[in-house]
């Protein structure tokens, strides 16, 4: 016995409205993923004033202007250099015009030495210019001569 035409017909519209839920449900899920990932995304980017760390000087070099103890804020994005138009303005004369990049990524801290003369060094390790290296809260941070010390 056959199925009749009816029994045909509604198998073959129950199979494609089967697949059009399927597909509904697929896309109630990455819309759902997608305003979730907005929202983590705009938490991120809002930086929390209580995560930012400063630096502490801890051996001033040849900068006249940095006691050692002297506490510097730090920003989401700070340069570190010689020039003026830097973040943390330093006058060790080793110290580069543009010299490093220390970033908050909502996690932690990353030092980037923007291929500077006399290099960046963390807890006596060089960084090689233009990587990103991870720089642990209490760690120390040496550009020329100076030795800085991010602390909470």
């Amino acid at each position: 016995m056959g199925l009749t035409p009816t029994w045909s017909t509604l198998l073959f519209a129950g199979k494609w409205l089967f697949i059009g839920l399927v597909y509904l449900a697929l896309l109630v899920i990455v819309l759902a993923v997608r305003q979730e990932m907005k929202q983590h995304t705009v938490a991120a980017a809002a930086p929390n004033p209580k995560a930012l760390g400063r630096l502490r000087v801890v051996a001033p070099g040849t900068d006249v202007r940095a006691d050692p103890g002297h506490i510097f804020p730090l920003q989401p994005v700070n340069t570190l250099g010689a020039e003026a138009d830097n973040t943390l303005v330093l006058g060790d004369q080793f110290v580069s015009g543009q010299h490093a990049r220390l970033t908050w990524d909502g996690v932690g801290w990353w030092v980037e030495d923007l291929g500077s003369r006399n290099g960046t060094r963390i807890d006596g390790q060089p960084c090689p210019p233009h990587v990103r290296q991870r720089l642990p809260v209490g760690g120390r941070l040496a550009l020329g001569d100076m030795v800085l010390e991010l602390v909470e």
